[in-house]
Formats: structure tokens, sequence, C-alpha cells
């Protein structure tokens, strides 16, 4: 996610660079044939202003609805934050003097989890950052799963299940909240399986390029030599709002744009750890050159 802040040059040249460039060499090529050849041709610019005040409200039309997904996806990893809390409150409130031991052991499994959770989403693998939290024995069962992180959870409720000394009240607490943090995991694998529909994700880039194509053509007659300023100009807006767009549309594509699940993973580790009482000498992962991870 990249953080607020003062806009810089370079990235904002790098967003959408190659695009522009490409529309800044088609405008000087206008621009050139059309003083060397006055007069040769003229895009009427009602039909182009038309366009483009239709493409402008399709882009908008179509960003918002890919911030939706974003914002879900935050909304949702908000809901994990929330539920790990809570349940790492039920197992040191719930949990008697007794099974204290079940109580780190379901932490270290909940963080585990959230690990295992945001590189599942990133479709990476989890098995360095498993390592000290679960027994080596889970470790290699868990290579032979499809879904690391549900197996997780299913081990945990399984944990929890196996001990007799907990009553139904104490097991329907537990497992309300690994129901939410289910449910949370399953809306977050809807927004990633879920690709966009064509009419948003490959109209767009069509009507962009052919406005972007038609706008020297219709602006040279009036700006003449000043084109290239103007054509690359407008252009820019349309191709950013392209770019947004498509940036917006997946959350967890491990790109500047993305929900910051290593901050978030990173704040509930610390979080869990500190209600167990344990030195752990981690901080919270800090913005590298205006990029939160």
């Amino acid at each position: 996610m990249i953080v607020p802040g003062r806009p810089r040059i370079t990235q904002i040249a790098r967003y959408v660079g190659r695009p522009l460039a490409l529309l800044f060499v088609w405008d000087v090529f206008v621009t050139v044939v059309y003083l060397l050849k006055p007069g040769g041709f003229a895009f009427p610019s009602l039909p182009l202003s038309l366009f483009g005040s239709a493409l402008i409200i399709y882009l908008g039309f179509r960003n918002a609805t890919a911030y939706a997904r974003w914002w879900e996806a935050r909304t949702l990893w908000g809901a994990i934050v929330n539920h790990s809390r809570s349940l790492a409150r039920e197992a040191d409130l719930l949990l008697a003097n007794t099974l204290k031991p079940l109580q780190r052991t379901l932490t270290l499994r909940q963080i585990a989890y959230v690990h295992a959770l945001r590189l599942h989403l990133r479709r990476q693998t989890p098995w360095g950052e498993l390592a000290g939290h679960l027994e080596e024995e889970e470790i290699e069962r868990l290579h032979r799963v499809a879904n690391v992180p549900n197996a997780i959870l299913l081990g945990t409720a399984d944990l929890i299940g196996k001990h007799a000394e907990l009553d139904s009240v104490r097991l329907a607490t537990m497992e309300t909240t690994l129901r939410e943090l289910t449910n949370a995991q399953g809306g977050m694998e809807r927004i990633r399986n879920t690709p966009f529909p064509a009419q948003y994700a490959s109209y767009p880039v069509i009507f962009t390029q052919i406005f972007c194509i038609l706008l020297p053509l219709g602006l040279v007659d009036s700006l003449r030599i000043y084109t290239p300023i103007g054509s690359t100009g407008v252009g820019f807006l349309f191709l950013a709002l392209l770019q947004i767009g498509n940036d917006m549309e997946h959350p967890f594509a491990n790109t500047v744009n993305d929900v910051p699940m290593s901050a978030l993973t990173r704040t509930i580790e610390i979080d869990l750890r500190d209600g167990l009482g344990e030195e752990h000498g981690l901080s919270p992962v800090q913005p590298e050159k205006g990029v939160l991870w």
C-alpha cells in the first residue's frame, strides 16, 4: 500500500511511463505530419469530446467497483486482526490454570495461521514462517494439504475439542471466534479467486487506447505545435485512471497497491506475543520507499 505523502515525479513517471511515452511519440508524429501538410487531415472534435465524456464516466464507475473490492479486502483483514486478538484473550480468560500451556499453544497457532493466510493469498509458500510456531510433524503434514491456513484452523479446533475439561459454554465461545476467522478467510479467497468481468477488465483498456490514438488528431488543428503537450497531459489522466483500476482490482497480488498484509500480520504477532508476556524484539513494519507491505 502506498502511504500518503508527497508524490514523487519518478513514481508518477513509472506508474504510466511506458504507455505515456508511446502516446507522446504518437502525438509528436501527428503534429509533424500536420505541420508539414497543413489541413491534410482534420478529425472533428465533437465526437471526440463525447467519446471522452463517456469514457471518463465508464472509468470512474469501474474504478469505484475496483476500490470496493480493495476496501472489502482491507475490512476482512481488519476482522482477522480483531478476531485474532479475541481468540488470544479467550484462551487467556477461559482456560483454567491447569490449561495454561494450551493458551500459549493456541496463541502460537494463531500467529502461524495469520502468516500462512497472508502467504496463501499471495500464492507464496509459508514454511519459513511456520517454523517456531508449529511442531515439525504438523508442518510436514501441512505439506500435503491444499489450503494451509484452513488446515491450521482445523487443527486448532481439534486441539481445543480434545480437552474434556472445557465445558460447552467455553467451547461454544471459542468456536464462534474460529467461525468468524473462517468467514473472513472465505471472503478474501472469494475476492482473490473471482476475476473482474470482461466488461470491466478488457473493455476499458481497448476504449482508452482508441481514445488516446484519436486524441491528437482532434487537437492538432487547434493546438498545432502544442499538441504533444495538450494530448499527453489529457492522455495521462485517462491512462492513470485505467492503471488505478487495474491495481485496485487485485488487492492480494503482492504489488505496491495491495492491502498491507505484512504489516497487519506483524501487528497481530506483536499483540499476541505481548499478551503472553514474552520478550519478542519485534517492531511494526515500516514503509519502504513510500510503500507499506
